[in-house]
């Protein structure tokens, strides 16, 4: 064998060794349903990946991003799964689903429809140009937001998957957002506004999901009322389990309007439309639509907690696809967790609501902790209820639950800290300090405690709770 070939295989070894894989795993009765969590499982690792490096993320987007973790993080929320390969194991009473996308075989993919969706924009830009209808200039320009959003979504997977020399975009979002002002014409109230954004709309088992303020999971009173509008429009799903399709936006308040961007996803968050609509000042002026929770969602969203391979995840039964859930007075839920990895966690609680603001630590122990408890054996891969029926009650207003998790120490004790607590009146151990200085103490307290082989990984779920009248 000559030098150059043995310079050859030790290349392709080293790309072969250097290849990125991420996995999702699931356990379900049914294949088509272990497929589905595998899928769902997947996006989760890859947003979680995103949260965790947020410094390369942000500077390989560009200057839109780093001037706001928030915006990557709305960014980053289910984002499309291409040239996924999955394996099934079929056992005595569950069918276990592995769906993996890999630096070897996915990459290319992404890298094609990269080029496409760039094509597709430049065409998009040079039509709008020579255009001199009002009507299909405003098509265009939400084609463009659609495909723009659609371009930066399969560039942060690529990025994850370690693609260098990936195709760049000459326009941004803000951009095309600002053009599409000049030829909206203003909606008088809500009601018009949901009209205007549903049309053309006519998929079946549609999910809607919280349209919040932009950089914020904050279900504001107009949100919750535009949502309800649109219900009464659409064919839509109670549960986002239940969902093929999946409606979410969110809004920004500009100097004399509302600005609504709504885009539909598949189940592989393709994302498949956007729509717009500006409201006038008469369409809102009555209803509370300016988020009162921003300095917490920039705590709660920046240096997230990421050492090694675990990851875990947090959600309500049915509700766990999305962030920034709203719910009635009439509503219960299960809390559910999913691990990769034998692991140890506490819950820490966050209530915002506009007269009471506090954090508290969740009794949910076991053997020797009040507030630490864990997940073993054939549990993990699982979505676990921990848990169930957890009345939706007063105060209503903002709340977030967030897990902090631990693999075990060798002697298989668990190495998490919770903050120190004092129970108040009410029952709740209260931890002091406002919920944004409590994320960033806790998450210190943690960190700091990170030894050798020690893995650790955090998560959480937004919601906002209204009292049905």
């Amino acid at each position: 064998m000559n030098k150059i070939q043995l310079i050859t295989i030790s290349i392709l070894a080293t790309i072969t060794l250097q290849a990125t894989t991420i996995s999702g795993t699931a356990y379900a009765t049914l294949e088509k349903d272990s497929k589905k969590e595998a899928l769902s499982d997947l996006s989760n690792q890859i947003s979680v990946t995103v949260k965790s490096d947020f410094k390369t993320i942000t500077k390989s987007l560009g200057k839109a991003y780093e001037k706001s973790n928030e915006k990557l993080v709305q960014l980053s929320s289910n984002l499309p799964i291409l040239g996924a390969d999955f394996q099934n194991l079929v056992g005595e009473r569950l069918v276990k689903t592995t769906a993996t996308i890999s630096s070897e075989i996915s990459l290319e993919v992404y890298i094609t429809e990269l080029k496409r969706l760039k094509k597709n924009i430049s065409h998009g830009m040079l039509e709008f140009e020579n255009s001199k209808n009002d009507a299909i200039k405003y098509r265009i320009l939400n084609q463009l937001l659609n495909d723009i959003e659609n371009f930066n979504k399969h560039k942060i997977v690529a990025l994850i998957l370690k693609g260098e020399n990936l195709p760049t975009l000459d326009t941004t979002k803000s951009e095309i957002e600002s053009k599409l002002l000049n030829y909206i014409q203003k909606a008088p109230s809500i009601k018009i506004a949901s009209e205007i954004l549903s049309k053309d709309i006519d998929v079946k088992d549609i999910y809607i999901s919280a349209i919040k303020p932009s950089g914020s999971n904050e279900v504001t009173q107009f949100a919750k009322i535009l949502k309800d509008n649109l219900a009464t429009k659409l064919n839509t799903t109670k549960y986002s389990s239940d969902a093929k399709y999946f409606l979410k936006g969110e809004y920004e308040i500009l100097k004399n309007s509302i600005f609504v961007t709504l885009k539909l996803g598949d189940q592989n968050n393709n994302l498949l439309k956007t729509s717009t609509v500006t409201l006038s000042p008469n369409g809102y002026k009555d209803t509370k639509y300016k988020p009162s929770i921003k300095t917490f969602d920039k705590a709660i969203n920046s240096e997230f907690v990421k050492s090694g391979n675990l990851n875990v995840k947090i959600g309500f039964k049915g509700y766990d696809r999305t962030n920034g859930i709203d719910l009635t007075s009439q509503d219960t839920v299960d809390i559910v967790v999913k691990t990769n990895k034998p692991m140890c966690y506490f819950l820490l609680g966050h209530t915002l609501h506009k007269d009471t603001k506090f954090s508290y630590v969740l009794p949910i122990g076991s053997d020797n902790s009040p507030f630490i408890n864990k997940i073993t054996g054939e549990d993990v891969n699982r979505n676990i209820t921990i848990i169930d029926e957890v009345p939706i009650s007063e105060p209503f207003g903002s709340e977030n639950l967030q897990i902090f998790a631990s693999t075990f120490k060798k002697d298989g004790g668990c190495p998490l800290t919770p903050p120190h607590c004092k129970e108040n009146e009410d029952g709740y151990c209260v931890v002091g300090g406002t919920p944004s200085f409590v994320v960033t103490k806790t998450r210190g307290l943690n960190i700091k405690k990170k030894k050798v082989k020690i893995e650790q990984s955090e998560a959480s779920i937004s919601w906002t709770s209204f009292k049905i009248q």
